[in-house]
This record gives structure tokens, sequence and C-alpha cells, in this order.
């Protein structure tokens, strides 16, 4: 009886798999890249979230990144990249290197989020946003000398490259091991767009 029970169990899974895959569509639910891109995460499936800082989009879906983080699996780890598209796009990434180089990124990313779309707070140059990291109890010297400093600097550089690279078309984007990216329109909703990354992590966990 255990054997019968393990067997049906198993079946279940292999159907129950070839299902969900059959519900995602390489090229139409989510993209495969020519050319996979390097990732950083070791032995582990690389899950990359594209994001700008203005960007209404990337605010809205930012707590139901944060709920599916929750999920995620041992297999995958999440890393965060602001896109540079142009020029206009820079101060996004220097904001998020200036934290993540102050140890900032899990107490003021969302923090910051809420300052630009939620209070509409200024940001024009680099007072404007040292002034706003020593409200949030960041030292004004530490801050003024991450935003001015050369791994900034090169960060954003590498970002905007890597951007060119996905060949995304906008964010909020998701690129699963470098080898694939999905966004809210080819997956069809927000809901649907985390089924379709939890499915290409397990593809590539296999």
């Amino acid at each position: 009886m255990k054997k019968l029970l393990s067997f049906i169990a198993i079946s279940f899974v292999a159907v129950y798999t070839n299902f969900a895959a059959a519900n995602f569509v390489a090229n139409e639910d989510y993209v495969v890249l020519d050319k996979p891109v390097k990732t950083v995460t070791g032995n582990k499936v690389e899950v990359r979230e594209l994001f700008w800082y203005y960007c209404p989009h990337c605010f809205n879906i930012e707590p139901l990144v944060e709920g599916w983080l929750k999920t995620l699996p041992d297999s995958a780890k999440f890393v965060r990249q602001p896109a540079v598209f142009s020029d206009r796009w820079k101060n996004g990434a220097i904001f998020y290197y200036v934290l993540e180089q102050l140890g900032e990124v899990d107490r003021l990313h969302g923090a910051l989020f809420d300052a630009i779309h939620l209070h509409k707070t200024p940001f024009l140059d680099q007072e404007d946003f040292v002034d706003w990291l020593v409200d949030h109890d960041v030292d004004e010297k530490h801050a003024n000398d991450a935003y001015k400093s050369f791994s900034v600097r090169i960060k954003v550089n590498k970002s905007k490259l890597n951007t060119v690279k996905y060949k995304t078309k906008g964010v909020p984007t998701f690129v699963v091991n470098g080898k694939y990216w999905v966004d809210s329109k080819h997956a069809g909703g927000e809901t649907r767009l985390f089924k379709v990354i939890d499915y290409l992590i397990h593809k590539e966990t296999q």
C-alpha cells in the first residue's frame, strides 16, 4: 500500500509539474535571453530585480516583492539592481548604491520609495539626498563620502552596462539566473508575475 501511495504521489507531482510548465510559455510569459548574463550568486539561482526609485510601478509592486521574498527558497538569492536606461536614471542608481555602501538598504529602501511617491520629496542634488539621510539618522560626513565615492560611481556605470545586457524594455523587471526576464506585461499581471518567477527558479534548480 505504501508503495502504491508513493507512486500516486510521484505521479501527481509529475502531472502537476507538466501542467505548470504548460501554463508558462517561453517568449510569451517570459523572455529568453539570446546570451546569458553572468550571475553573482554562486550556486544559487539569481533573481535580479531591475527597478527605478522614480517608477510608480516599482513603488506599487514593492510590498508584493517584500511578501514574496518571505517564500523565496534556499536554492535562490535575490539581488536588487537600479536600472539605468539613460542619464535621467542615474540619480536613482546613485541613491541605491549610497544606501548600500552605508549599510542602510534594509532600513531605508522602502522609506526612500515613500519619500518620492508619497511625500513628494524633491531630490534635486547631493545636498537634498544627504539632508534626507541625515533626517533618518545617518551621519552627514559618511553620507557625503559615500555619495562622492569612486565605488558608487563604478557601480552606477556597471548598472548602466548591465541594463543594456538584459535587453529589457522597462521596470520593474525580474531576471532569473541571467537567462530569462519577466515583467507584469508578459506574465499577465502582478500576481501571475511571481508565479512565473517561481516557475523559472524551479526550472533552474532542477
